[in-house]
């Protein structure tokens, strides 16, 4: 298998882009307080674009986790397929607030540009639902983690009935 192989793999693409979401969606935060500390119109406009895309970030993640979940079940052991199952309905529950919270991003974006004096309070609100998208974006990853990792796997999940499992 070589690189173009590998990139072809939603599984190898998931991973690739499944910090993304967490990560990104942190440094935009950061940024986006401190546009809002320091009242500077530049990191607000910064950090709501860094939101908008890491947060629409994952649509590709999501979507790519679905392509990979018939391929890696037949993969794993039962708890590795528990979890997955786990992880599959956690990311279904929490993934809307992150397509609400980039969507919301690109909202302030033009409510800045049309009324900058809005603009603070658009950026608030962005930021409150990002922190929000955090923690969402979290305990999905952290069932994410367990997949494959035995080792981190400190209790068994809850037990969920998925529609994805291959028959």
């Amino acid at each position: 298998m070589d690189m173009m192989d590998l990139l072809q793999d939603p599984a190898y693409r998931h991973m690739l882009l499944n910090h993304i979401p967490i990560i990104g969606l942190f440094m935009a935060l950061v940024v986006l307080v401190t546009g809002l500390v320091a009242r500077q119109t530049s990191l607000l406009f910064t950090g709501l674009v860094l939101v908008a895309l890491t947060a629409g970030a994952s649509l590709p993640v999501a979507s790519y986790g679905d392509a990979a979940y018939p391929a890696i079940y037949d993969t794993l052991d039962g708890y590795g397929r528990n979890w997955l199952d786990y992880h599959a309905e956690v990311a279904e529950s929490w993934l809307p607030l992150l397509y609400v919270n980039a969507t919301l991003a690109v909202i302030a974006i033009v409510v800045g540009v049309v009324r900058p004096r809005l603009l603070q309070w658009a950026s608030l609100l962005v930021a409150l639902i990002t922190l929000a998208g955090i923690g969402g974006a979290s305990v999905v990853a952290r069932s994410g983690g367990k997949i494959q990792h035995p080792e981190f796997r400190l209790s068994d999940p809850p037990v969920v009935e998925s529609i994805r499992r291959p028959h």
